[in-house]
């Protein structure tokens, strides 16, 4: 039977991780107590309150440095990011006593994972931790390792984060692949209907791995072939994809729409013909995982486009269901989209074949029971 189960995150809510709230909507559905706490934000973890019994900050920074110190050489600022928490590190035990939660599940292993562990070390409950991407692609072997080798489970959302995990030395039994489902019934099926001026759109983190500096630089090879193109997001490459834009002399044709909320993205894809995520590997590792936008669009019939350098050759299929292009190829990305802006039969095909594995592999209601399965194994209330 289902049990109450603490979530802890690094930023809740968050605009660019939907997929963790509507993961904690659907086990609400399903019987389960979720409290979520997290390091930043609404549901931010604060100081104990002094007429409460709380645990031993002492106790936990000596077991904050044992877990920290053999990092040092990896991570060096890791010791000094745990005492700083510290304080939300004790609210965080105070509060799985005050809820007799049955366990911790953190999303990310980074810091999440790290306050996780201490906590669960502290109350004598176990806990689990999805991963996703940067956490593991960028992060040391040694550094994921430590983080995750308490975990009764762990779950990945992409074969390539399993394989990092795996490769960190972690146990393969205890690691499951678990897509972030979708509620189908909330994405209908709706392509957009071939028009005049075509649409083209992109949406994520305005940060270097998504590679919105290529999709610029693609518009500019297709000038002139009647269509716009629209990014939603924000990040730190903002200043800089402006200037490209000027550079470009693009300014009626590429526009930044900015951070838009969960509903306003999905009424743009409604109205795209091509949804595009050029992609690109970090010198350090970092790349996309199982990019949630791909889904989405591929869900509501809007064609993709992506290229190789993440992990959505798993699920998009060149010519099948969508179309791949080399990471950093903008003369590919621009024929990509040319030739797909002026081919609505290819787009239809595409789309159809694309909701047919959505439906196949990223059904709330099958991912969502994986998950649950993972967290009622016995080992995870032992």
């Amino acid at each position: 039977m289902p049990a109450t189960l603490t979530y802890l995150l690094g930023t809740h809510p968050c605009v660019s991780e939907t997929f963790i709230q509507r993961e904690i909507d659907a086990l609400r559905r399903r019987g389960w107590t979720i409290d979520v706490a997290s390091l930043r934000g609404e549901s931010a973890l604060t100081k104990p309150a002094r007429a409460t019994a709380h645990p031993s900050v002492g106790a936990l920074a000596a077991a904050a440095m044992r877990h920290a110190l053999p990092l040092i050489f990896h991570l060096p600022r890791l010791p000094f990011q745990l005492l700083r928490h510290l304080p939300q590190t004790a609210a965080l035990v105070q509060r799985i006593r005050a809820t007799r939660s049955a366990g911790i599940h953190a999303h990310f292993a980074h810091l999440p994972a790290d306050i996780a562990l201490l906590a669960a070390r502290h109350t004598g409950v176990r806990f689990t931790c999805s991963v996703h991407a940067w956490d593991v692609f960028a992060q040391p072997p040694a550094a994921i390792r430590r983080r995750l080798q308490t975990a009764a489970a762990v779950c990945a959302c992409s074969r390539a984060a399993v394989d990092a995990v795996r490769a960190a030395g972690i146990d393969a039994q205890r690691i499951h692949l678990i897509r972030h489902g979708l509620p189908l019934t909330e994405y209908a099926f709706a392509p957009a209907p071939a028009r005049e001026t075509r649409q083209i759109l992109a949406v994520g983190r305005l940060e270097p791995k998504k590679g919105f500096d290529l999709l610029i630089a693609a518009c500019a090879r297709l000038r002139g072939a009647h269509f716009s193109c629209e990014i939603i997001g924000e990040g730190s490459e903002r200043r800089r994809l402006e200037q490209l834009i000027a550079i470009h002399k693009l300014a009626e044709i590429v526009s930044l729409r900015g951070a838009a909320a969960p509903d306003e993205v999905c009424a743009a894809m409604r109205t795209a013909d091509v949804l595009v995520l050029p992609s690109r590997r970090l010198a350090s590792g970092d790349r996309d995982g199982m990019a949630n936008v791909l889904i989405e669009a591929m869900a509501l019939g809007t064609p993709v486009i992506t290229t190789t350098a993440g992990a959505a050759g798993e699920v998009v299929r060149d010519g099948v269901n969508g179309q791949l292009v080399p990471p950093e190829n903008t003369e590919a990305l621009a024929a990509a989209i040319g030739a797909l802006l002026d081919d609505p039969a290819t787009r239809l095909r595409l789309a159809r074949a694309a909701r047919k594995i959505v439906e196949d592999e990223f059904d709330e209601e099958h991912t969502i029971a994986q998950l649950e399965a993972v967290l009622l194994r016995p080992v995870f209330f032992s």
